[in-house]
């Protein structure tokens, strides 16, 4: 079993729980192995548990056989991390061969720490995960522990005699009166801390139990684990040794000698456990020394990604720099990232909804492969750019994987201090439960998933945890993705919430859907990606503009005078960036972003500064305009003054509103 989970998810002490029947506060860091033999339908098996002490990597993925997903029900952030492990594990492995458990630990719930994840919230939490059973434990007096670890081994165990059947017979140990095996390919028993390579990694787990076989005594793992295939670094050698079991008598003086070889390659104390690391070649971007140098690298779950001139520095701790995540995206020169549909027009056939499958892989005509370059980019929002290259294609795709992850994992994790004192405020409150209970907002935009809590704000809809994750890899040009639970919501962000809903939304981009299956909760995220992509990225599924003769972008200047909301919705998601800035006539100079601003029609002009609004046109006259309270998060062409004009004040009279300004500011 894997057992993973963040520092606060009381993960250590579920395990040190089920292997002693004691209680210990201190979470270890750097995790841990077990075993302990278990009875299963009344066979004997030696049950093999990895605390891993940071997110699951591909080595991790490859070994287990269960994963159990740990968080405290009084941290907000563990909680959050439980999906972000999850999609990583799914990168790695297919999880509909994998039981899984989710847990939420009560160890540190008291009258000052209240729970902050209520039933609901889990649960919905474990659906998204699909296939995993929800327990809550408390390690401090053995609630449901036992339980925890047995539902899992019988779910491994059932899982192994199902393929058993499905292959037919297996080999078998040689005739013993002892020992029978469970594996297609039987070999003798091994300590999951047995270290190969001549390394120690795993020898201050050691522990063992007794010698003597059991009848029919089976293990639920069998492979010798690397050290080199460890995905957690070495660790220091002082770090705690468990006394979960007995120490080995007589253990072998010549591991104990090769341990001190580790030393090298220890992390120093105190300092983060990096998640990923290795030596990158990074460009400067400095005009006068543009040459690529060797630097090595290391990524940590605080979402910070360090580099240093050498190894030798960073195990020093100096002359590093620091890149912080949180603000960034990463991009791969020339290279589009791999998704789950084709340009093509998908069939009709309703057993892969609609939509065809792309290639796994994309070949590029041209040079050979060992011309190209692995490079990839991290960019800040300051414009701040860091080049850095990998020596092969699929090194670069690791950290691209892992540098995404960890910035999803910031974002996720990253609550405003403005939203934490509205926490109580009961008028904000009521201000999202508006936006819940808009027509067609209890249900997900594109798979039906019911309560959705996360939004596309150009879009204007509402959907599940899991199609927001996809709706994040189309680009903020085509969907905006926010939390109503963890983000702030300006009025202005909820007014465009409310006046258009999923319902309208859908019958815009679902409007020529006939013949397609639209994928539900229950189907896969390979399925919903296709789904998606091909509605919002293809335009598949778009209805029609009405028959009319004016050119969009004159129907779309009336649709704005006219408040007509899902014409204007339709407009937008049809037209292009010229017609989108059309302006009323020769002279006029006028567009719809201009009109929607002296009408203080606050949805649209918003929508209009997100579509792909362009920066040289000529401002709005000043006599249209207003101050408002709250300016809208949007960068504005200096001089322009503010977005829209004030509600108190209301629009202005359509002939002054149609009448041709008799000049106009400079352009910016």
């Amino acid at each position: 079993q894997g057992i993973v989970g963040n520092l606060s998810s009381g993960k250590s002490a579920l395990v040190h729980r089920y292997l002693t029947g004691t209680y210990v506060q201190e979470e270890s860091p750097e995790g841990g192995r077990f075993k302990k033999e278990i009875v299963v339908d009344g066979q004997s098996y030696l049950l093999l548990i990895r605390d891993e002490g940071g997110p699951p990597e591909l080595q991790f993925a490859a070994w287990v056989d269960a994963v159990v997903f740990v968080f405290s029900l009084e941290d907000e952030i563990s909680f959050q991390t439980v999906y972000n492990y999850y999609l990583r594990l799914c990168s790695y492995r297919s999880t509909a061969e994998v039981p899984m458990v989710l847990v939420g630990t009560q160890d540190a719930i008291s009258a000052t720490n209240p729970r902050v994840i209520d039933d609901s919230r889990a649960r919905k939490l474990s659906n998204d995960l699909k296939r995993c059973t929800y327990y809550e434990t408390c390690a401090t007096y053995g609630l449901n522990v036992e339980r925890v670890f047995q539902d899992v081994a019988q779910k491994v165990v059932a899982l192994r005699k199902k393929q058993q059947l499905s292959i037919g017979p297996c080999k078998s140990l040689p005739n013993s009166p002892s020992h029978s095996s469970v594996s297609a390919a039987s070999i003798p028993s091994v300590h999951i801390n047995q270290a190969t390579n001549g390394s120690g990694a795993f020898s201050d787990y050691s522990s063992s139990v007794p010698s003597t076989p059991s009848i029919s005594q089976r293990e639920l793992r069998i492979e010798t684990i690397a050290a080199s295939n460890t995905p957690t670094p070495i660790r220091k050698q002082s770090k705690r040794r468990s006394n979960i079991f007995t120490s080995r008598k007589g253990a072998d003086p010549e591991r104990e000698k090769k341990v001190p070889e580790c030393k090298a390659d220890s992390i120093g104390s105190g300092r983060a456990i990096p998640i990923k690391q290795g030596i990158l070649l990074k460009r400067s971007g400095k005009s006068l020394n543009k040459e690529w140098k060797k630097k090595y690298v290391t990524l940590c779950d605080n979402g910070v990604l360090t580099y240093h001139p050498s190894l030798h520095d960073y195990m020093q701790n100096v002359h590093g720099k620091e890149i912080d995540l949180l603000r960034t995206t990463v991009k791969v020169p020339g290279k589009r990232l791999p998704r789950a549909t084709t340009a093509t027009a998908p069939s009709a056939s309703p057993k892969t909804n609609g939509l065809a499958k792309e290639r796994s892989s994309m070949q590029f005509p041209g040079g050979p492969e060992q011309d190209e370059s692995f490079e990839f980019i991290i960019v800040s929002l300051t414009g701040q750019t860091w080049l850095f290259e990998a020596s092969t294609s699929e090194e670069r795709e690791l950290w691209v994987q892992a540098i995404e992850s960890q910035i999803l994992a910031s974002l996720q994790g990253c609550e405003s201090s403005k939203n934490k004192a509205r926490l109580g405020s009961q008028s904000d409150a009521l201000a999202l439960q508006t936006v819940r209970t808009a027509r067609g907002n209890s249900f997900c935009v594109d798979c039906d998933a019911p309560n959705p809590d996360w939004a596309s704000l150009n879009l204007g809809s509402l959907m599940c945890i899991e199609c927001s994750g996809i709706h994040r890899n189309l680009g903020t040009h085509l969907s905006r993705v926010r939390s109503l639970d963890l983000d702030d919501w300006p009025g202005e962000l909820i007014m465009v919430m409310t006046a258009i809903g999923n319902a309208l939304a859908n019958a815009v981009w679902e409007g020529a859907v006939e013949g397609y299956q639209k994928p539900g909760p229950e189907n896969s995220r390979e399925e919903k990606e296709r789904w998606i992509r091909a509605k919002y990225e293809q335009k598949l599924f778009l209805a029609a503009l009405p028959h009319s003769d004016v050119p969009l972008g004159q129907q779309l200047l009336r649709a704005v005078v006219e408040d007509d909301v899902r014409l204007v919705v339709t407009l937008l998601a049809h037209g292009t960036k010229e017609e989108v800035n059309e302006t009323y006539g020769d002279g006029d100079g006028r567009t719809a972003l201009h009109l929607s601003s002296a009408m203080a029609n606050v949805v649209f002009t918003q929508l209009l500064i997100w579509v792909r609004r362009n920066p040289s046109l000529t401002p709005v006259p000043a006599r249209f305009l207003a101050p408002v309270p709250s300016p809208l998060a949007e960068p504005r062409c200096p001089g322009s003054g503010p977005p829209f004009r004030s509600p108190s004040s209301g629009p202005l009279p359509l002939a002054e509103l149609w009448s041709p300004s008799s000049s106009h500011p400079a352009p910016c």
